[in-house]
């Protein structure tokens, strides 16, 4: 990471706390802010009963919306106001209820008001192995952050 996106930041950390604790969703999941930056973040959940499909593993919508909520987290905390435009999630493997889901976010560059994020998704259990991948794009709208 560069000078301008410290690991950890503690006004993106703000920022990020600001909004998760007006976000219900990221509350309902249990998302934890692991490490706030601009450019990069973490963020984990544990994959509880209720997040779970009829195959008893986690739902592949439960497995997007997390992954959608840290790109988000991380763009927005950019001080802008910015929402998903696009986004592809490829599902490489099951997720199993009990182990915490854990999302790598990066910036992958900045396009006049459009940010392009990967977001790798692993279990806490197998860092070394990729559950899911998501690459998306984040329309930088402008204007204050809701508090």
């Amino acid at each position: 990471m560069t000078n301008d996106n410290p690991v950890d930041d503690s006004e993106v950390r703000a920022i990020k706390e600001q909004m998760a604790a007006i976000n219900p969703m990221y509350q309902w999941l249990g998302i934890e802010l692991i490490r706030a930056g601009t450019k990069e973040s973490r963020f984990a959940m544990v994959v509880k009963e209720q997040h779970a499909n009829t195959f008893g593993v986690c739902h592949g919508g439960i497995i997007f919306a997390f992954a959608d909520l840290a790109m988000g987290f991380t763009s927005n905390a950019r001080g802008e106001k910015s929402v998903t435009a696009t986004a592809e999630m490829d599902f490489l493997r099951p997720v199993p209820l009990g182990d915490r889901l854990v999302a790598d976010v990066r910036e992958t560059t900045i396009s006049g008001r459009n940010g392009f994020y990967e977001v790798m998704l692993f279990l806490e259990s197998e860092p070394d192995v990729a559950v899911a991948l998501l690459h998306g794009r984040m329309r930088i709208l402008g204007g204050p952050l809701p508090s």
